[in-house]
């Protein structure tokens, strides 16, 4: 064996175990979190109301369940549509000053504290109001995920061939059309991969949720205007709590959190199919 080739395997050998090594951490944490989850999931579980700290039934995540899907579904709806819309502007008017900015703009929100983002749907939701609300929840969950769901679908579009661009704007039809009906179909891979990114990004968000939502466990919804309760933020309220049992729930809790999220990335990679071009 030459050495040129001695170099490639010693090269492919070493990326090979740097990749295996990067990824043990994921396996672990998925490992230790079902492990010590899973024991106390059941129907009941999904359900229930929250326990108390002692005594009493084992009780479960219903009304915190119940939040989370409904603070995802308003987070994606609005930021959804947003970030949609602006990853289909920046990807076809990128040469403007205004997309540049723009995605400069989404760049360092896609880094911004999360944290910050509550405060800012506290000061103008939460504060007016005079209450804890879903609907603030819901609309900072939704400032969160617009940066990467805009910057996901620009690359969505960006990636279309030219070619076929031009084939979809010269059947006659107005550009929305082209761009909505014919060239999403190209894109759909891709812009479905952004939405179920931030659909994951929203389900799995503490920080904006502590200055939102309150967190109550002591009923379902009730509406947009009232406090909601959603399984990060349990977790995160139980895991610091002393009591045993909490700890029981938040593990619990987790490992539903952890299926929601990988369920979303397994979806996504079944129900669309790659197109070739």
């Amino acid at each position: 064996m030459n050495k040129r080739k001695l170099k490639e395997k010693i090269m492919l050998g070493t990326i090979s175990l740097l990749a295996t090594i990067s990824a043990i951490p994921i396996f672990m944490i998925i490992i230790n979190i079902y492990s010590e989850g899973l024991r106390y999931v059941s129907l009941s579980f999904l359900i229930d109301f929250p326990p108390p700290p002692i005594g009493g039934k084992a009780g479960g995540i219903g009304p915190a369940l119940a939040g989370s899907l409904i603070l995802m579904s308003l987070a994606l709806m609005i930021g959804g549509c947003i970030g949609f819309f602006t990853g289909l502007y920046l990807s076809e008017f990128s040469h403007t000053k205004l997309a540049q900015y723009t995605q400069l703009f989404l760049q360092i929100m896609v880094e911004f504290p999360t944290i910050i983002i509550g405060l800012f749907a506290y000061s103008i939701l939460v504060v007016p109001l005079k209450r804890f609300n879903a609907f603030a929840g819901a609309f900072a969950l939704s400032v969160v995920i617009i940066p990467y769901i805009a910057l996901n679908v620009r690359e969505a579009y960006k990636s279309i061939p030219y070619s076929l661009k031009e084939a979809a704007l010269s059947l006659g039809i107005s550009h929305p059309k082209a761009y909505l009906r014919v060239l999403l179909s190209a894109a759909r891979r891709g812009v479905l991969t952004a939405l179920l990114i931030g659909m994951a990004k929203a389900a799995g968000e503490t920080a904006p949720l502590l200055f939102t939502i309150l967190g109550t466990s002591f009923s379902y919804f009730e509406g947009l205007d009232k406090p909601i309760n959603a399984i990060p933020l349990l977790i995160y309220n139980f895991a610091l709590s002393p009591y045993e049992r909490w700890h029981q729930v938040a593990w619990g809790a987790s490992a539903i959190l952890l299926s929601i999220i990988l369920a979303i990335f397994v979806i996504s990679r079944i129900v669309v199919k790659e197109v070739k071009i």
